[in-house]
């Protein structure tokens, strides 16, 4: 080892200081990839989480109608409704058709990023699965979901994406 030159020794550093940097820039790389993935799983979570919210608030609003519209109902199968009942249930039938227009949108939006990878698809699939397959099921709202002229086209996309057996 005596016999290296000073230009040798400037090498040696030189690769000694360029391996260093590459073990650092992989280092640095590596920790940057961890909190990219923690930030994009917090990032699903609120999403995640904003959906859940949206959706049960939807749900919230339709089963609020119906317990309203509920009395209105049961004089209307008993036939002893007054027209002014009669009118005002028309005006909650109305509104009961607007708040499950609203669930559905949102289900929409949720399945819309499902679909974008916008969320976690696999805790997507397990939370929502039997939601979205008992909401294309339900007979009181096949109405909504006519392969042609559905306007939730991305709540069909995922219910054939999870039930559809010829995949």
């Amino acid at each position: 080892m005596g016999n290296l030159e000073p230009s040798d020794w400037i090498a040696i550093a030189a690769l000694i200081v360029s391996i260093l940097s590459a073990v650092f820039a992989w280092v640095a790389s590596s920790k940057a990839n961890k909190l990219s993935r923690e930030n994009t799983n917090i990032q699903h979570g609120l999403i995640e989480l904003e959906l859940r919210q949206a959706i049960e608030g939807s749900k919230s609003k339709i089963n609020d109608v119906g317990i309203i519209m509920a009395p209105l109902k049961a004089k209307s199968n008993k036939g002893t409704i007054s027209d002014e009942d009669k009118e005002t249930l028309s005006i909650y039938d109305k509104n009961l058709d607007a708040a499950i227009q609203t669930m559905l949108n949102t289900y929409d939006d949720a399945c819309s990023k499902y679909l974008d990878d916008k969320v976690d698809r696999v805790r997507f699939k397990k939370n929502y699965h039997i939601e979205i397959r008992n909401l294309l099921e339900r007979q009181e709202l096949k109405e909504y979901f006519d392969p042609l002229t559905s306007r939730y086209k991305p709540i069909l996309k995922v219910y054939d994406e999870w039930n559809n057996q010829e995949r």
